[in-house]
C-alpha cells in the first residue's frame, strides 16, 4: 500500500462520525474481553478491600480521562 493510499484511508477514518461504542455491543463482539471484565469485577466484589465509594470515584475519573460520556 502506497503512501497516498494510506493517507486517504487515514482521512476516511477521520471523517467518520464520532459516536461512542455501545458497551454491551462491544462485549458481545469480543467474548475474551467479556470474560476479562467479568473476572475483574468478580475479583473486586470478592476482595472487599476497596470501599464502594472509592470504586465509584475511580470509575468516574477513568471515564472522564478517556472521554466516555457515561
Amino acid at each position: 500500500m502506497g503512501l497516498i493510499a494510506r493517507w486517504m484511508a487515514f482521512l476516511r477514518v477521520l471523517r467518520r462520525k464520532k459516536r461512542p461504542m455501545d458497551t454491551l455491543r462491544l462485549l458481545r463482539r469480543r467474548p475474551a474481553l467479556l470474560l476479562g471484565v467479568n473476572a475483574f469485577e468478580t475479583a473486586l466484589l470478592a476482595s472487599g478491600r476497596v470501599p464502594g465509594r472509592l470504586k465509584a470515584l475511580a470509575r468516574v475519573k477513568t471515564s472522564a480521562l478517556i472521554g466516555c460520556p457515561f
